[in-house]
């Protein structure tokens, strides 16, 4: 048996590129006995990863998402090794670190590791997310707006044909909060007539591209009557966010005051 117990840990990278991995991250990487992540994580980290066991995370695996795509067998037979290898090597003493890209709670598609693991008290390492390095990028307050000071996080699909919750972006804009769109499978010209329900058409908008990339990351600027004509003279990357609100014409030190 072993003298303690293993550990599991949901270990984010940051996002962007892999000098905003954070110390803890690190540290955790180097010592862990088995690695799940990313294809490419090997090559990206060859100095924390060198010589470890590792095997691919998937996509959404442990989470309905996965069974979205395909068959409840197919689905198993993806996460059974997986399952297996993380009990074994926590059960044997070890210590394993899924990796992720950005904050592993918002919207993250290893998220399911926490729940399917539950009985082994796995913890969050930390990091830098998308959100963060996309604020970063616009270099202005984002909590700054003229008529609101609060931030509201979303995804682009809600406003899709057919999604029926109660946060669609047309109720979402009556607040005229700065809003931030993560933008998988996002339809731009339905998500600008939501918008209008709450925001003027004059309304600033950014698209953040890249975000946390040094060499690949750029900000294109529109408002909202604007953004799809702007969008379209663009290929954008599958790694974007979309930023609306009257704080992106303020200064940084220009809050509302009271």
């Amino acid at each position: 048996m072993p003298s303690q117990p293993g550990k599991l840990y949901l270990v984010s990278l940051g996002t962007g590129d892999p000098d905003l991995l954070t110390l803890r991250a690190d540290r955790i990487m180097r010592e862990a006995d088995l690695v799940l992540g990313q294809a490419d994580a090997p090559a990206r980290y060859p100095e924390q990863l060198a010589g470890k066991r590792f095997m691919e995370a998937g996509h959404g695996l442990f989470t309905p998402m996965a069974r979205r795509r395909a068959s409840r067998e197919e689905v198993e037979a993806e996460e059974s090794p997986r399952r297996q290898a993380i009990r074994d090597c926590v059960a044997a003493g070890g210590t394993v670190a899924v990796l992720t890209q950005g904050d592993p709670t918002l919207y993250g598609p290893q998220v399911g590791y926490l729940d399917a693991f539950r009985d082994l008290a796995p913890e969050v390492v930390p990091g830098v997310s998308s959100f963060a390095a996309g604020n970063a990028a616009l270099g202005c307050a984002v909590t700054g707006g003229g008529t609101s000071q609060s931030v509201i996080l979303s995804l682009g699909k809600n406003a899709n044909e057919g999604y029926g919750g109660s946060d669609r972006l047309s109720v979402l804009a009556q607040s005229r909060s700065a809003l931030v769109l993560f933008t998988m499978r996002t339809d731009l010209a339905r998500v600008v007539e939501e918008l209008r329900a709450g925001y003027p058409g004059d309304t600033p908008v950014a698209i953040v591209c890249h975000a946390g990339r040094a060499a690949r990351q750029q900000v294109l600027r529109a408002t909202l009557d604007t953004l799809v004509d702007v969008a379209g003279r663009h290929e954008l990357p599958f790694e974007h966010l979309v930023y609306v609100g009257d704080f992106l014409e303020r200064p940084a030190g220009d809050y509302q005051d009271g």
